[in-house]
């Protein structure tokens, strides 16, 4: 009777996200913001209500044929659908010899690849766009509220050391880096969403004052690495976009939260922001995992150890962790070939960005897309935010399927254009 219950409810659930996929995705991007809400499936791998959710959305694809992509999303699709040929070919090698990656980066790398293959085919329209954003900008308070009380309710031995600090506000399946990240994403989302929503002033306050608040949740988690990537990005679009009045308080609301944040954590300010670029002392030993790395680099550099395999192989030289560094990871993996297609993808979204930025009506919309895929680029050298992580595919995947709703909206534009012209070139009779 449980499995019959269930059933019914599935296909419940399957029947209202094929019918309405505006309110599914509105879920989708609220379910973001509650990690916790996981099923684990063995001891690797979670389940999460985004996760059912994308797979529903996979299936609707069976039954409604979506809207064909434009040139410029087939060219980033083509890219990235490389590099996942690339990830799979190089994980049958390893089953074949016996060696399979681990479970995990498996189900990861298979858990991005759909939500690239569906997240840009299913956000056709602005409207369904609005929707995911609004899902995004409630799971992020959502997420901001669930981190100041886990902070809140932390014993005081975490003032002591920075890093138990930002360990107390994590969650049961992500780690700080992870939180960084979903806070990208929200930063994202309510910048687009400042685009989309701009027609009252109140909205034109409103969506900024969210991006910035988001901005700041790595921020007082002490997330060195992605506030300032995200810091860069928000400057980045500032200057694209020629706020330079919007730079100047942007600087300010910067020094502000600083000297908020070293009045009310002095200890864990200073431990955060003693670092020796010389030595690499204070950045969470990432000149002697680099130098690991680059090392295990030189031992294959043309067709690398394998998909997966880079704490495997690192763990068993004695190395303390991961290379915390998409690029090299890559090239510990994929080889030369690997990190080559990586740089591929990324050339196919700057592209898409500029192509936007080109056109007037678009300005903002590629200035925020180049901002976004500048600030991953940028994390990227801390953490493997370009590498196959499921909140930055989410946000490459708005990314791409706002630049097809614009390419459609230009190429419609068009015609009228021409239509309205020629209208009045016809002679008038009086």
């Amino acid at each position: 009777m449980f499995w019959l219950q269930t059933c019914v409810a599935v296909l419940l659930v399957g029947g209202y996200v094929c019918a309405k996929p505006e309110h599914a995705l509105f879920l989708y991007g609220l379910a973001l913001g509650f990690p916790d809400l996981a099923f684990p499936l063995g001891t690797a791998v979670n389940i999460r209500l985004d996760d059912v959710l994308i797979l529903l959305f996979l299936i609707r694809f069976i039954f409604w044929t979506p809207t064909s992509t434009v040139l410029g999303q087939r060219k980033i699709f083509r890219s990235q659908m490389c590099l996942f040929a690339f990830c799979l070919f190089s994980a049958v090698v390893e089953f074949a010899r016996g060696v399979p990656p681990p479970a995990y980066e498996t189900a990861k790398m298979m858990g991005c690849a759909v939500i690239v293959f569906v997240l840009p085919r299913l956000l056709q329209s602005e409207r369904r766009i609005r929707f995911l954003i609004a899902g995004l900008t409630c799971g992020g308070i959502a997420l901001s509220i669930q981190i100041a009380q886990r902070l809140g309710s932390s014993t005081a031995n975490i003032q002591a050391n920075f890093q138990e600090y930002k360990n107390a506000a994590t969650f049961t399946t992500w780690n700080p880096n992870t939180l960084g990240q979903a806070a990208m994403l929200a930063v994202f989302a309510a910048g687009l969403g400042g685009i989309l929503y701009s027609k009252s002033r109140a909205w034109k306050i409103i969506w900024p004052a969210l991006a910035f608040g988001f901005a700041l949740i790595p921020a007082t988690m002490f997330v060195r690495g992605t506030t300032l990537s995200i810091a860069a990005a928000f400057l980045l679009f500032l200057c694209l976009t020629r706020r330079w009045k919007w730079v100047l308080a942007f600087f300010v609301l910067c020094l502000f939260a600083v000297a908020i944040v070293r009045a009310t954590h002095p200890d864990l300010f200073e431990g955060a922001t003693r670092v020796d670029l010389s030595t690499g002392d204070g950045l969470s030993h990432r000149f002697q995992r680099w130098e690991t790395a680059l090392g295990v680099i030189r031992e294959s550099p043309l067709i690398g150890q394998g998909f997966g395999q880079e704490w495997v192989y690192m763990s068993s030289i004695g190395s303390e962790g991961r290379a915390h560094n998409a690029y090299l990871t890559v090239w510990i993996e994929l080889g030369i070939g690997g990190v080559a297609l990586v740089l591929g993808v990324i050339y196919q979204i700057v592209s898409a960005g500029l192509s936007l930025y080109r056109r007037p009506r678009f300005q903002m919309h590629g200035a925020l897309l180049l901002s976004l895929i500048f600030g991953m680029c940028l994390d990227s050298f801390g953490l493997p935010t370009l590498y196959w992580e499921k909140l930055p595919t989410i946000a490459i995947s708005i990314g791409v399927a706002l630049a097809g709703v614009c390419e459609r909206q230009f190429a419609e534009a068009i015609p009228n254009e021409a239509r309205a012209l020629g209208l009045e070139s016809l002679p008038q009779h009086s």
